[in-house]
C-alpha cells in the first residue's frame, strides 16, 4: 500500500505563488488573491503573470524563476496547455505542492497530458492537488487556497469538521451551505481530477491532525479499494466517524461520474456492503453535509441511545419521537425523581413524560425552560436531549435561546435544538445558538438523523489490528477446468464441511460406493462443460436401491452425451443424501476495487424472490459471519419457527469464516457459489451439499 503522503506545507504554507493571477480579482485567476487577502493570510503572496508589475497593490513577477524565494504551494489557473511548462519550472525551483485549477484534462478524454504533469512533477518531488479543482481552505488558520466564491465576505468560524470532495463546484458550495447552519469547519479540500493526490491521500493525512474530530467525504470513484479500507479502518481505530456521499448507483449517474472526473464508481451493491461492514456514515445529499456537520462537530458523544425530548408543541414532541425510533434511538419514560423536578416547572395541562409536553406557556415562567433543561441534563436515563420549539419570537424566544446555549455549554451530554420557525422571525435567535456552537436543526427527521449518527458513532479502539485471515492459505493446485467435485475438494482443504462422496468412472465403482455410504444416494455428472447441473438433467436424488442407482447411471450418462455433445466427462459423484435442514447458500465474488465479497442468504425463493443477501468483504471472522446469518431478513427461519428448533447458525458462520479464508487464500478464484448449505439442528452442524466455482481472479 501506498505510503501516507506529509500534506503539512500544503495545509500550512508560509507563502503561496498565484500563477496566471489576474487584476481583474472577481475572476477565477483574480479571486485567490481577493480571497488571501481579505482572510489576512501572514505569509507571503507572489502574484505571477509576466503582463503585470503589480497587481492590487502587491508585486508581480513574470515567471516561476524569478521568485525570490521557492514557495511552499503554487496555485495554478492557467489554460491546461500552459500547465505542463508551469510545473516544469516549478520542478527546477523545488515547490513542494500545486494546485492546479485549469479544467480539460482527463474529464475530456486527455488522460494522458495527466500523465505527463505527473512525470514532471515526480522528478521536481511535487505533489499535485487537482486538476479541474477549486482547491481548498484551512479554516484553522484561515488560508483559502481557492477561488470559490463561497468564501467572499465570509469568516467561517474554525471546528473540527474536515471535508474533502472529489467536486470543486459541489464540494465548496454544500459546504457554504452548511456554515450557514452552523457547521464548523476544519477543512475543505477539493481533489477534483485527481491525478495525484486523491481524496483518501487527503483524508487519511486529516486523520492524523488531532484538531480533526469528523470526516466527510463526497466521492465519485476510487483505484484502490484497499486504500479506502485503510482509511475506514484508521477512522473506526481513532473513534473519527467518517461519513461518505458516494455517487454513481444509477446507470446514468457512472456515465456522469466517467465525464466529470473520469472516475470508476463501482458496484453499488458492493459499497453498501463496504459501508455497513466498517462503520462509514452514508451522506445522501449536501443538506447530510450540513446535518451531520452539525452533529459531529459537537465534540460530545453519548453513552447510549436515550432521548429526552423537550418541546413546547406536543405534536411536534411526538413527530420527534417517531422520527428518533426510526433512526435507532430510544425515546424512554423518564424516572419519578426527574418528572417530578420537571413537574415543579410545567403547566397543569403539559406532560412530564417523555416526549415532555412544556406548552408554549413555559415562557410565563422565566425559570421554567432553565429547569426542565437542568432536569433533563442530570436524569442518568437519558444520554442526549433534543429542544423542539415551535414558533417562539420575541423576548420569550431570545431567553429560550440564551437558556439552551448555556444548557449546551454546561452538559457533557449532546444537547441540540429544533427550532421550527422561520427565518423573518427566528433568524436572530437561530444565528445567535449557532455562533455560540449550538447544533440547530429546523426539522424532527433531520435531528432525529444526526443523534443517530452520533450515537453509532465508533469508540476509539486503539491498538486494534485490523481482522485477517483465520488461517494461512493452503494453496490448492486447481485443474484447468472445474467441477463441483473439484471446488468442494479445494473447500474441504479449508475447514469446509461436505458431504461423504465418491466420483466414480464406472457403474461398478458406483455400486460399490453407494454400497459403502449407503442408501439412499445423490448421482452427478461431473463436466466443466456442465457447471449447472440440473437444468440439464443430469442429476438423481434419493436413489434407494441399485437397480434405481442402475437406471439413473445410464439416463444420466444419456442426458449429458445429449446437452453437451462431446464434453469431458470427469466421472460420475456418487454422494450421501443430505436433508432435514434449512438451505442457505454462501457465496463469493472477487469486486475489481475491494477483492473477494463474501455474501450469505437463505435458499431457494428467498434469495431468488427477495434478494435476501447479507455482503461482506473478506476476511470475514466467523463471529461476523454469524452477524451475517442474523442480519437476514429470513433468519427467523433459522432461530426456529412454529415449534421448529434453532438450527446451528454458529456452524454456519464458521462455514463462511472457512469461505472467506478460502477466497483470501486462492487469488485463482474470481467467483464460488456453495448451494446449498444445509443448516441442520443446533448443535448438528452444517454441509456444504454442492459448490460452482469459477477461476480468473488476480494474476
Amino acid at each position: 500500500m501506498t505510503p501516507i503522503p506529509d500534506l503539512h506545507r500544503l495545509f500550512h504554507p508560509r507563502s503561496v505563488a498565484l500563477i496566471g493571477a489576474s487584476e481583474k480579482l472577481d475572476s477565477i485567476s483574480g479571486r485567490p488573491l481577493h480571497l488571501l487577502k481579505e482572510h489576512g493570510f501572514p505569509g507571503r503572496v507572489y502574484p505571477v503573470n509576466p503582463r503585470h508589475r503589480e497587481i492590487d497593490g502587491t508585486p508581480c513577477f513574470p515567471d516561476v524563476a524569478s521568485l525570490p524565494e521557492t514557495p511552499d504551494v503554487v496555485l495554478v489557473g492557467v489554460r491546461a496547455a500552459l500547465v505542463p511548462a508551469v510545473l516544469e519550472a516549478c520542478a527546477v525551483r523545488g515547490v513542494p505542492f500545486g494546485v492546479i485549477f485549469s479544467s480539460g484534462f482527463a474529464e475530456s478524454a486527455d488522460a494522458e497530458s495527466e500523465r505527463r504533469m505527473v512525470d514532471i512533477a515526480r522528478r521536481g518531488g511535487m505533489r499535485i492537488l487537482g486538476p479541474n479543482c477549486q482547491g481548498m481552505a484551512n479554516f484553522r488558520e484561515d488560508i483559502p487556497l481557492t477561488f470559490s466564491s463561497s468564501l467572499l465576505g465570509r469568516t467561517p468560524l474554525p471546528g473540527g469538521v474536515a471535508y474533502v470532495s472529489q467536486s470543486g463546484a459541489f464540494g465548496f458550495a454544500s459546504a457554504a451551505q452548511a456554515m450557514d447552519r452552523g457547521v464548523r469547519f476544519h477543512s475543505v479540500v477539493t481533489t477534483g481530477n485527481q491525478c495525484d493526490l486523491d481524496a483518501l491521500d487527503v483524508g487519511r493525512h486529516l486523520l492524523r491532525d488531532p484538531e480533526v474530530r469528523a470526516l466527510l467525504i463526497y466521492l465519485e470513484g476510487i483505484r484502490d479499494g484497499e486504500r479506502f479500507v485503510a482509511l475506514a479502518e484508521e477512522a473506526r481505530e481513532r473513534g473519527i466517524p467518517l461519513g461518505v456521499l458516494k455517487v454513481g448507483k444509477s446507470a446514468s449517474s457512472r456515465e456522469a461520474v466517467q465525464s466529470h472526473t473520469a472516475a470508476l464508481a463501482g458496484d453499488p451493491e458492493v459499497w453498501e456492503a463496504i459501508f455497513r461492514q466498517y462503520g462509514i456514515f452514508p451522506l445522501e445529499d449536501a443538506e447530510d453535509i450540513a446535518t451531520l456537520g452539525l452533529a459531529f462537530g459537537t465534540f460530545r458523544r453519548p453513552r447510549g441511545k436515550r432521548v429526552a425530548i423537550l418541546t413546547t408543541s406536543g405534536g411536534a414532541g411526538i413527530v420527534t419521537a417517531d422520527r428518533c425510533v426510526d433512526a435507532g434511538l430510544v425515546v424512554p419514560p423518564l424516572p419519578g425523581e426527574t418528572r417530578r423536578e420537571m413537574e415543579r416547572y410545567l403547566p397543569a395541562f403539559g406532560s412530564s413524560r417523555n416526549p415532555v409536553d412544556m406548552t408554549a406557556q413555559v415562557i410565563n415562567d422565566p425559570e421554567g425552560y432553565a429547569g426542565i433543561l437542568r432536569a433533563a441534563e442530570a436524569c442518568p436515563e437519558v444520554d442526549m436531549v433534543i429542544a423542539v420549539h415551535s414558533m417562539i419570537t420575541g423576548s420569550a424566544g431570545e431567553s429560550m435561546a440564551r437558556d439552551l446555549a448555556e444548557s449546551f455549554d454546561r452538559s457533557d451530554k449532546p444537547t441540540v435544538g429544533c427550532w421550527l420557525i422561520d427565518q423573518k422571525n427566528g433568524g436572530e435567535f437561530l444565528a445567535f445558538l449557532r455562533q455560540r456552537g449550538v447544533p440547530v436543526f429546523s426539522s424532527p427527521r433531520e435531528c432525529a438523523r444526526a443523534l443517530g449518527a452520533l450515537a453509532r458513532t465508533p469508540a476509539p479502539r486503539p491498538g486494534v489490528p485490523p481482522i485477517g485471515p483465520s488461517r494461512a492459505p493452503v494453496l490448492v493446485d486447481f485443474p484447468p477446468d472445474l467441477t463441483e467435485y473439484d471446488a468442494k475438494r479445494a473447500l474441504k482443504a479449508y475447514g469446509v464441511p461436505i458431504p461423504r462422496e465418491i466420483l466414480c468412472l464406472t457403474f461398478a465403482e458406483a455400486r460399490s460406493a453407494a454400497a459403502e455410504l449407503g442408501y439412499p444416494v445423490a448421482l452427478k455428472v461431473m463436466s466443466p462443460a456442465i457447471p449447472h447441473k440440473t437444468e440439464a438433467g443430469v442429476v438423481a436424488l434419493r436413489l434407494k436401491d441399485e437397480e434405481e442407482l442402475m437406471n439413473a447411471y445410464g439416463r444420466l450418462r444419456e442426458r449429458a452425451e445429449r446437452f453437451a455433445p462431446g464434453a469431458p466427462i470427469q466421472g460420475l459423484l456418487v454422494q450421501e443424501m443430505v436433508e432435514g435442514g434449512v438451505e442457505c447458500f454462501v457465496g463469493v465474488k472477487r469486486d475489481p476495487l475491494f477483492g473477494p465479497m463474501v455474501a450469505v442468504g437463505l435458499g431457494g425463493i428467498y434469495v431468488e424472490v427477495f434478494r435476501d443477501v447479507v455482503l461482506r468483504r473478506a476476511p470475514v471472522a466467523p463471529q461476523e459471519g454469524e452477524e451475517m446469518v442474523r442480519s437476514l431478513r429470513g433468519y427467523p427461519l433459522l432461530a426456529g419457527v412454529r415449534g421448529q428448533g434453532p438450527r446451528d447458525v454458529e456452524a454456519l458462520g464458521r462455514l463462511i469464516g472457512a469461505v472467506s479464508d478460502f477466497a483470501c487464500g486462492e487469488e485463482e478464484l474470481f467467483e464460488l457459489d456453495v448451494n446449498p448449505v444445509m443448516v441442520r439442528e443446533e448443535g448438528r452442524g452444517v454441509v456444504a451439499v454442492d459448490a460452482l466455482m469459477t477461476k480468473g481472479g488476480r494474476s
